[in-house]
């Protein structure tokens, strides 16, 4: 301040000297202030720059978290609906206890009156086993139209003996029934 208040006086005076040192020393100094604003701006540049890119890191988050938010409401959402039921279900499953109950004291057990079922086998107590068949009726012809074997417990059907021979003169089948009845 002194030089630029000396320069000042001394250029009154005619002193050109004076006047190129104070123009030196103000291009240094706006050169320098040049500088350090340049670099202040790419400072504040970069720091911009890491700032939009947090700012981004940080968007991308928030929205992340967002749809965690609304995945976690879904959920709830679906927990209470299933709380609601609970007692309802936990009724069913009384309910159907108390059935299951009241099956077991009736296992083994027939319904009243004359029941008959097919055998297999022993027939259960307090049934009595029944036989009965029929052989050798004639049929139209041997085939799975008119003939179709087959066995369901002791019960049967098929051909019988020579039954779709080319040199037999019939077509015999036969029919076996076995029962347990009360």
């Amino acid at each position: 301040m002194i030089t630029i208040l000396c320069c000042v006086i001394f250029f009154l005076g005619t002193n050109v000297g004076c006047l190129d040192e104070l123009q030196n020393k103000l291009v240094t100094s706006l050169t320098k202030t040049t500088m350090i604003t340049e670099q202040l701006l790419v400072a504040q540049t970069n720091n911009n720059s890491a700032l939009q890119d947090d700012l981004t890191a940080a968007a991308a988050h928030i929205t992340q978290l967002q749809e965690k938010v609304t995945a976690l409401e879904s959920a709830q959402a679906a927990t209470n609906e299933l709380l609601k039921a609970l007692p309802t279900l936990e009724n069913k499953v009384q309910e159907l206890a108390r059935g299951q109950q009241e099956l077991k004291k009736h296992v083994g057990s027939w319904p009243a009156g004359s029941n008959c079922i097919f055998a297999n086998g022993a027939c259960p107590a307090g049934f009595t086993r029944h036989q009965g068949h029929i052989r050798a009726f004639d049929t139209y012809d041997y085939s799975q139209t008119y003939i179709k074997p087959v066995q369901f417990g002791d019960s049967y059907m098929g051909c019988h003996l020579h039954c779709g021979h080319r040199n037999a003169r019939s077509w015999d089948a036969e029919f076996g029934l076995t029962t347990c009845c009360k």
